[in-house]
């Protein structure tokens, strides 16, 4: 059957009978073990439309990825877009704009923008796809001062359920761009999209590590300066702990570190007065905070860029007490199956809002992230466990809605969505996609 579609694209099908079939298939994440009947590698946005359009008429799903983040087991039997051809990037400094293809990593758009003042609302690494990332919300290193990256999109190059492609925004179909800014792929494939770009003048950032030992008064240290720190600045906290093995580097390798990570996109003096508590608590081993270009933001967290196996769960909070510190040191303060703890500062002002985005704002203080690395598959229950123990623990703590681009696997938007906004989700969805030919990497149900 997948014959005939062959015959009308440019680029490649391919299906478990093609030898690199197992590559091809696997998602970013190496625990989700996607079966889909078979992927189309687009030359282009017309290889979209055909398959669309192809799916449509045989009662198949589609779903898009560029590099398989966030992909979980709900794109099964569905055919698989991978758009990482499409890699465009148009830059307008003067208008504060940029356009650029599905296939376009944050890393990519952030080095064309250096030298330029401006920069994108990127989040922890430049190697997820700024479209990915802007329509499954996006908390963004400068989400504090600029809003999410959902918020950034003005405009979208879609092909919509029946193979049609057009160009929309907030003026020609404003509910499709709402339920595309966090509603991920549900309701279109989306092409090219055009972001809005911000001021970074002085972009300033970097990162503290310091002995876990120094762990509980740096994080009270962490939790004074974000009650303060000027809008612009942002700070993220971690635990972690690094394994000991071959392949880490030997300062870091085998140790447990408290770290913060820290950016401002100008005013350097905001960033330093709401560091110098933190710098005050403990003795910093290392301290890397100092001149940023837009393409080395996504450097700052160093997270992998190869894929890897992994298990998370998240939750949100309103504020960070002695007792939650207590509870986080508990599980995470000590060398475990929980790799890593991340806590990330999230708004300037509660009273801050943007329109037009759906499921984008969170409206918590902090997101709380808990991490396990899965060398060998034999950890994924017993880690699984652990970090479902360290959710339950601060749950007392929970502050209600996140965004889907910080869902577990098994995570649904029912999870971080609000009824309100899910029923919308779902008229938009029944009107534009009624035989359900799309699917989002967290399905609408």
């Amino acid at each position: 059957m997948i014959e005939s579609l062959r015959e009308v694209l440019t680029g490649r099908v391919v299906t478990p009978e093609d030898v690199d079939w197992e590559s091809v298939r696997t998602a970013w994440n190496l625990t989700v073990d996607q079966r889909p009947l078979a992927v189309v590698e687009a030359a282009g946005p017309s290889d979209v439309e055909h398959t669309v359009a192809y799916a449509a008429a045989h009662g198949l799903k589609v779903a898009a990825q560029a590099g398989g983040h966030g992909a979980t087991k709900s794109l099964d039997q569905t055919i698989v877009v991978r758009t990482n051809a499409l890699d465009d990037i148009w830059v307008d400094s003067h208008a504060r704009i940029a356009r650029v293809g599905a296939g376009v990593r944050w890393g990519a758009l952030q080095s064309a923008l250096d030298g330029t003042g401006l920069t994108g609302l990127l989040g922890s690494t430049g190697n997820v796809s700024v479209v990915g990332f802007c329509t499954s919300g996006g908390l963004s290193w400068l989400s504090r001062p600029y809003g999410s990256g959902a918020a950034s999109l003005r405009a979208a190059e879609i092909v919509d359920a029946s193979g049609s492609r057009r160009w929309i925004d907030d003026s020609t179909e404003p509910d499709l761009m709402w339920a595309l800014r966090g509603g991920g792929g549900n309701f279109a494939v989306v092409t090219s999209v055009e972001v809005e770009l911000f001021l970074a003048p002085e972009l300033t950032g970097g990162r503290l590590m310091f002995p876990i030992h120094q762990a509980d008064a740096v994080l009270t240290a962490y939790q004074e300066a974000t009650e303060s720190a000027a809008g612009q600045v942002t700070l993220w906290a971690y635990l972690t702990h690094f394994p000991d093995a071959p392949f880490m580097p030997e300062p870091i390798r085998g140790q447990s570190f408290c770290m913060i990570d820290a950016l401002t996109p100008f005013d350097p003096a905001a960033l330093d007065a709401a560091l110098a508590p933190i710098r005050s608590a403990g003795t910093a081993v290392v301290d890397s905070v100092g001149p940023q270009t837009p393409g080395s933001i996504g450097e700052i967290t160093q997270e992998p860029v190869e894929p890897t196996s992994f298990t998370i769960q998240t939750a949100t909070f309103d504020e960070l007490t002695p007792e939650l510190i207590g509870v986080l040191l508990k599980h995470a303060g000590q060398p475990s199956l929980i790799f890593q703890v991340q806590l990330r500062h999230l708004r300037a002002s509660q009273e801050m809002a943007y329109e037009g985005v759906a499921a984008a704002d969170p409206a918590a203080k902090y997101s709380f992230s808990a991490l396990a690395i899965l060398p060998v598959p034999e950890l994924e229950q017993p880690a699984s466990q652990a970090l479902l123990a360290l959710k339950d623990a601060v749950a007392p703590w929970h502050a209600g809605d996140s965004v889907p681009s910080m869902l577990p696997t098994e995570g649904t938007l029912q999870d971080v969505i609000s009824e309100p906004d899910l029923a919308r989700l779902r008229e938009i969805k029944q009107r534009v996609d009624p035989l359900g030919v799309l699917v989002g990497n967290y399905p609408l149900a």
